[in-house]
């Protein structure tokens, strides 16, 4: 008698050649699809050279930091904060203030003050309300100081160019592709507008006479690049300021890691600083097994990406929203040692990590258990120390003004 064999157990049966097939169409498929954003990105652009307008650019930045690199791009940025505390006359100024080397409940909250102000500036619309709100309220806090001489035109120029650069270098050292030059002109377009707005000199670099009409934003970044090296090995040098800001970090970065794990992830933060700038932080050099394991550890995740990972399709945004309680107000999604401006959504008071607060007998970290958090979210206007809070509605109006008359969604480098 004759069986008949169904085409499912025909696949159970011969399941060796089945899982091949089937791991060499997936691995086909990563392929085919892990390129198509980057091409599409270079083939909405003419070249890297011409005049890219600002929504454009922010479009492609938008499009990196949230889909192509959504881990590399933010941890790069808030690196590159950091970096600047590497410069004495940078971190000089903010141990004065006290407002990161001071109280925990202080430090915290200037890190989640800046943080929301970079999110609210570079994550919306060029010329939303919400961007030229961050920027004025920037803008402001730094005019003091300025006015002073407490903060100098060079420090501000070495500043932006770690924003607009640090990603570029975290991507090309850490990621599965480099940036393509379409994508690196993007960066240099919209970090340009953003000086622009930030009343950032340019005069520095070479460029600035001619307005980089030869080049475009390529050039420009080129040219930050070497000032921005250059002006790092005058000024950036071992003082005890530096040191301060770097171990206020850390406690900052590592305030949810167990406390017996803190000398490993301070290790593991140093593996990650190039040496001149362990060297201004009096940061020891790490053992070589922890450089060693890092780029093993980085390689792995390059191939994986590369060649057997499907693409992300779903955004991953870091984008502060607005409170659904106090619709004048902004959430902040997630935070760094103590809960600032966050949503007491369920997940964020008994999700995972929730949960480990609250095991570790820290209740009052749990978002909405304390109203000196702010749970009800921040106005932009009232970012900063806890002492200048409703302070410079004034001058924000007319900063805002200002950006209203200058525009400035074409292209930086055509409008001079």
């Amino acid at each position: 008698m004759a069986y008949s064999i169904s085409p499912l157990q025909g696949l159970v049966h011969h399941w060796p050649l089945t899982l091949i097939t089937a791991l060499i169409l997936y691995l086909s498929l990563c392929h085919s699809l892990r390129y198509r954003r980057r091409n599409t990105i270079r083939a909405s652009a003419n070249s890297s050279t011409q005049p890219i307008t600002v929504p454009t650019a922010f479009a492609i930045h938008n499009t990196l930091i949230t889909l192509e690199f959504p881990s590399t791009f933010p941890a790069a940025t808030m690196f590159a904060l950091f970096k600047t505390y590497g410069i004495p006359s940078i971190s000089s100024l903010l141990v004065q203030t006290n407002q990161l080397a001071g109280p925990p409940l202080t430090s915290s909250k200037r890190y989640a003050d800046t943080g929301a102000l970079l999110l609210e500036a570079v994550l919306n619309e060029p010329g939303s309300k919400r961007a030229m709100e961050a920027i004025a309220r920037i803008n402001y806090l730094h005019d003091r100081w300025r006015d002073k001489g407490k903060i100098s035109d060079e420090d501000m120029l070495y500043t932006l160019s770690l924003f607009a650069l640090e990603p570029m270098r975290w991507v090309k050292k850490y990621e599965w592709r480099e940036l393509s030059d379409i994508e690196i002109a993007a960066i240099g377009t919209l970090w340009k507008h953003l000086g622009h707005t930030l009343k950032v000199p340019f005069h520095p670099l070479p460029g600035y006479e001619e307005g980089w009409k030869h080049g475009g934003p390529l050039a420009w970044m080129e040219e930050l690049d070497v000032w921005s090296r250059a002006y790092q090995d005058k000024v950036m040098v071992p003082t005890e300021t530096n040191h301060i800001l770097a171990e206020a970090t850390f406690d900052i970065i590592l305030h949810k890691v167990p406390k017996l794990l803190h000398p490993f992830g301070s290790k593991i933060f140093a593996t990650t600083m190039e040496p001149r700038l362990r060297e201004a932080m009096i940061i020891p050099p790490p053992p070589s097994l922890y450089p060693i394991t890092l780029t093993f550890l980085i390689s792995l995740r390059r191939m994986i990406l590369r060649y057997a990972s499907l693409p992300r399709y779903r955004p991953k945004t870091r984008m502060p929203i607005p409170s659904p309680t106090h619709p004048d107000r902004i959430n902040l999604d997630r935070g760094r040692m103590h809960p600032w401006y966050i949503l007491p959504t369920f997940r964020n008071r008994w999700g995972p990590g929730a949960l480990l607060t609250r095991l570790k007998g820290e209740k009052e970290l749990i978002p909405g258990n304390e109203k000196k958090y702010m749970p009800e979210g921040f106005l932009t206007k009232e970012l900063g120390p806890m002492g200048l809070m409703g302070s410079g509605k004034g001058e924000m109006e007319d900063d805002i003004r200002r950006l209203e008359v200058e525009g400035g969604v074409g292209c930086p480098f055509v409008r001079m």
